[in-house]
């Protein structure tokens, strides 16, 4: 019976510890946890006329964020700017390196003409992401995204995928030095096209 005992007693123990370290996540962890539990789709104020010129509102935008793994505040992420009367036909797609630092979220575009973006006046939960951003025109921009299932990622991807390899063969081919692959850029098509 003693037996008995003494092996309930070390399971209740290893159960109890385990509870108690998986209990110790940050308040950056569960803002980076709830971040990537879908894709964020909605409307970023300012942001289009900002960035290129367009003014209306018929234009969304879908963010989402890849963790590197449990735990983690970091991570690579994309997003997708588009018309909503021709999502295919005029659009901007480009990836991103993400952080959550004392709860100001990072966005640092992989295409150095998209200027990097900081949010650290928002409200997230799992359903909705909005607040204010910052993306360095001394503007803050109000943004309110919802938690979605966003299907058409491989149709921006693909875009961009063959865009990039497209230009990487063409420089390996060149003869001269002066073509270069360029693995930041974004694909722009249409009215997002500078």
């Amino acid at each position: 019976m003693k037996k008995i005992y003494t092996y309930l007693l070390m399971v209740l123990m290893a159960t109890t510890a385990t509870m108690a370290f998986t209990s110790c996540e940050t308040e950056d962890q569960y803002e980076a946890e709830v971040l990537t539990a879908g894709d964020w789709q909605g409307y970023l104020g300012a942001y289009y006329h900002d960035r290129w010129g367009l003014i209306g509102n018929s234009y969304e935008t879908v963010i989402r964020f890849c963790s590197r793994g449990y735990g983690a505040t970091s991570g690579r992420g994309y997003e997708v700017d588009y018309d909503t009367r021709s999502p295919f036909n005029d659009y901007a797609y480009c990836e991103f390196s993400w952080s959550v630092v004392d709860g100001v979220i990072t966005l640092i575009y992989d295409d150095s003409t998209w200027y990097p973006v900081f949010v650290n006046d928002y409200s997230l939960s799992s359903t909705h992401f909005s607040g204010y951003m910052d993306d360095g025109t001394n503007r803050n921009i109000r943004f309110k995204l919802k938690n979605v299932r966003f299907e058409n990622w491989d149709t921006y991807r693909n875009y961009y995928y063959d865009d990039y390899y497209y230009s990487r063969t063409r420089a390996a081919e060149a003869e001269s030095a002066d073509v270069e692959p360029q693995p930041g850029k974004s694909i722009a098509k249409g009215a997002f096209a500078k």
